[in-house]
């Protein structure tokens, strides 16, 4: 492969844009310029191919491109002197290479507090100011009472978010776990959880299953957040009942993960898996092969499975607890 070099062509208009001719292709062109740290685009005539290297002062390669249908972008995590590129096809091909953006650097760092009780929230921040997501408590899973008839899974809380100014102290509730029912009593309902002009309602708790299947358990709502999300019902109890859905948590660079509503409780070995994962998930519903129990949710702000009539003589099954709210504080 031949090598020219040439300087690097500067826009007339004094923009941060170059370009460089390749008279032949698989013929390596150098040019010298000054490449500043930031995020250039490429590009070329659609049909050819140019590679791209970005070399340092000291002659190291610092990254490189490859264009495809006629563009490319890239990130240029150092400043360049030099370019060196060659192209697979055409004669006469313009390279053009613009900075587009600046790289600006990541200069966010957090503390991340969970708060899982109710009383005074204290925290402080170089900003004043943090990220919140507050999570209503889950609701219990209906208790059956009938061989072959299933109760509904709780709904899981509601999810609120936004950026708050921290002032000092700061009142925070926490809602707790709405119970399982006893065979024959609907789930209980959870707490909704309350912080700097966010409420996040609890989810209602699962139906019970009496002769007839038991529905789930609707979500909680959420209010005064800059984004509010209710909650995922439950799922209502059936021969094969459905899985529940999981809420989804708005801010996950505060907290990874959703919660969501307990499942159903089934006839035979089928039974509804509980939503979410991360922040809380739902308990499965309750099947012959676990005794007809619901089982309890886990984490944060789910629903509990809804019980089922065991067959053994009809007896009276519990659904599972849901699982208590929760407050996620990003100081920055």
């Amino acid at each position: 492969m031949a090598l020219t070099i040439f300087p690097v062509a500067v826009s007339s208009s004094g923009s941060t844009a170059n370009a460089i001719t390749c008279a032949a292709a698989n013929t390596m062109y150098s040019g010298l310029g000054a490449f500043d740290a930031g995020v250039y685009t490429i590009t070329c005539a659609s049909s050819t191919i140019a590679n791209v290297h970005f070399i340092s002062s000291s002659g190291a390669l610092i990254t490189t491109a490859t264009t495809a249908s006629g563009t490319v972008a890239i990130n240029l995590a150092s400043a360049a002197d030099r370019i060196r590129l060659w192209t697979d096809t055409g004669t006469n091909i313009v390279v053009t290479i613009t900075k587009t953006a600046n790289a600006l650097t990541n200069i966010f760092s957090g503390t991340l507090d969970t708060v899982t009780s109710s009383g005074t929230y204290t925290g402080t921040s170089t900003s004043g100011y943090a990220y919140a997501v507050l999570v209503g408590g889950g609701g219990g899973g209906g208790g059956s009472t009938s061989t072959n008839i299933g109760s509904g899974g709780g709904g899981s809380g509601g999810v609120c978010a936004k950026l708050v100014q921290l002032t000092g102290s700061l009142p925070v509730t926490i809602g707790g776990f709405g119970a399982g029912g006893a065979g024959g009593v609907d789930g209980g309902t959870g707490g909704s959880s309350i912080f700097a002009g966010m409420t996040a309602g609890g989810g209602a708790g699962g139906i019970k299953g009496t002769g007839s299947q038991g529905s789930g358990g609707t979500g909680g709502t959420a209010t005064g957040g800059d984004t509010n999300v209710s909650g995922a019902s439950g799922t209502t109890g059936a021969i094969n009942p459905g899985n529940a859905g999981a809420t989804t948590n708005i801010y996950p660079f505060v907290k990874t993960g959703t919660t969501g509503g307990g499942g159903g409780g089934g006839d035979s070995d089928s039974a509804g898996l509980g939503g979410g994962s991360g922040i809380g998930t739902g308990g499965r519903g309750g099947t012959y092969g676990n005794g007809g129990l619901g089982a309890a949710a886990t984490g944060f702000g789910a629903g509990g499975g809804g019980g089922t009539g065991y067959w053994s003589g009809g007896s009276v099954r519990a659904g599972g607890n849901g699982s208590p709210g929760v407050l996620y504080i990003l100081r920055f």
